[in-house]
């Protein structure tokens, strides 16, 4: 059913990625709350970053402004949802769409601002996790198309909902895709190094559906500036175990 599904990552140039931004605390810190589209009543002073927030872009009137900002002072993490900002980085209101926080000690992934509630730290690539074959050590945070997302909860992950709708469907939030791992990644050909990377990682720690897309294919989160050489992708959706 999905070996046609196109399978991406979501980098920053693309618009719908999950930028991670670092921060000591030492810049003051910005006053949020959460009620731009639900009510969600929170209020959480953020530490600001250096170099000002940068969250994803987004296309199409879709802007899903997400961000995670990480005090590496404190190993707190800020998790937004439709963070909306000017030219300057500077947030054009401090009212946005979620905001929820955590701390990298005690979370299991929770809370975050996905449909599942997971954050999109929580397997998100990072830079250089592409550089090698074996350097993404860690689950993955994957999408998947709204038409074929189930309205039932996996059990693979600590998701606490889902926004999906379709009875009966294939995919499921809170689910593992998983490369088969009958598959020897060493021995393929014509099949870049970050491609090998990620199949590697699916293999070992699968990657959690965490939210839907309106697009027809299956997107990879990252806090990548861009893609890398993905030569070979197309190999994954053509091989996959799904783990509910």
């Amino acid at each position: 059913m999905v070996s046609g599904l196109p399978i991406g990552l979501n980098t920053h140039d693309g618009g719908f990625d999950y930028p991670v931004e670092t921060t000591d605390g030492s810049h003051g810190c910005t006053n949020f709350t959460d009620t731009l589209q639900y009510n969600f009543g929170d209020h959480i002073c953020v530490p600001n970053p250096a170099s000002g927030y940068w969250p994803s872009v987004g296309g199409w009137g879709a802007n899903d402004g997400h961000l995670v900002i990480v005090n590496s002072t404190t190993g707190d993490y800020y998790d937004f949802w439709k963070l909306y900002v000017d030219a300057n980085g500077q947030p054009t209101s401090t009212n946005v769409g979620q905001i929820v926080n955590g701390n990298l000690a005690t979370s299991n992934g929770t809370p975050g601002t996905t449909a599942a509630e997971i954050s999109g730290l929580a397997g998100g690539i990072l830079p250089g996790e592409l550089d090698c074959e074996t350097c993404l050590q860690h689950a993955l945070n994957v999408v998947v198309p709204g038409s074929m997302n189930s309205n039932q909860v996996g059990t693979q992950a600590p998701a606490a909902k889902t926004d999906g709708t379709v009875g009966g469907a294939i995919f499921r939030e809170g689910a593992k895709l998983v490369f088969d791992p009958s598959i020897n990644v060493d021995s393929l050909t014509g099949v870049s190094t970050a491609v090998k990377a990620i199949m590697k990682a699916m293999q070992q720690y699968g990657a959690v559906i965490t939210d839907q897309t309106g697009g027809n294919g299956i997107g990879i989160y990252t806090a990548l500036a861009k893609a890398p050489d993905l030569t070979g992708i197309a190999m994954i959706s053509q091989h996959l175990l799904v783990y509910y």
